[in-house]
């Protein structure tokens, strides 16, 4: 028995824009950046899905668009007004990262305020008895309100839709309920988009998880531990540029 049913209405107005992929976009991306370099195409892709989602919102009146800006980049939430749910999309590895990320205590991803109505952790994992915890619940409490600005009084709970994007397609999508501590206390698969693929889809998260999991480092550079390291010059020092 799941905690929540999922709202179909609500699906069908996001579904739409979650399950664009890349090959549906790349004609037009190629066509605009004006050759064969499509480095961009990823970025592009989310950019068709969020705009698709926002068009498909537009004509609802009990939606309302939610545009969280990142300062580099923005993504959308979409509020049901009528029963104070928020809906977040993003792709199942990357939400694995962020709850990674949460739970070692990195608070900076925009999921994180935006999950402050959820019900409180059944592993009772909550910040209090840790140091500085009322400052970080301060800071959670107002970027969520900036975020939402006056729909935040009418914020119950927030909903994480999830796809895997697998050789080009959308499949096993996810409505996922995290707690306060963005530990996963129920979901519910979206049953249209479920994988056509007969890998067994629990195999499945736990390897991604593993994957995860096992990330050590976000550092593209694997130093040689055995190789000497060559000193620098007063003349290089004075060239180094950080990225």
């Amino acid at each position: 028995m799941n905690i929540f049913k999922a709202d179909d209405e609500v699906l069908r107005k996001i579904v739409p824009g979650a399950t664009i992929t890349k090959s549906q976009v790349r004609d037009d991306y190629m066509e605009e950046a004006g050759g064969e370099y499509i480095n961009g195409l990823s970025f592009n892709t989310w950019d068709h899905r969020f705009n698709t989602i926002s068009d498909d919102i537009a004509s609802t009146p009990w939606l309302v668009e939610i545009s969280i800006d990142r300062h580099i980049w923005k993504v959308i939430g979409v509020f049901n007004v009528k029963d104070g749910t928020l809906y977040l999309v993003t792709s199942y590895t990357n939400f694995l990262v962020v709850q990674r990320k949460i739970q070692n205590g990195k608070y900076t991803h925009y999921m994180y305020p935006l999950t402050i109505n959820n019900v409180a952790s059944a592993e009772q994992l909550s910040l209090e008895g840790i140091g500085n915890n009322k400052v970080v619940a301060e800071k959670r409490l107002k970027e969520a309100k900036k975020i939402l600005g006056n729909d935040f009084t009418k914020l119950k709970r927030t909903i994480i839709i999830t796809y895997d994007y697998f050789d080009d397609e959308a499949v096993n999508g996810l409505e996922i309920l995290v707690d306060k501590n963005f530990n996963v206390i129920d979901e519910i698969v979206i049953p249209e988009y479920k994988s056509p693929s007969p890998d067994d889809d629990t195999t499945r998260y736990d390897n991604q998880k593993n994957n995860v999991e096992g990330h050590k480092s976000d550092s593209i550079v694997k130093w040689n531990a055995n190789k000497a390291k060559r000193p620098t010059t007063s003349e290089e020092n004075n060239n180094v540029t950080s990225n």
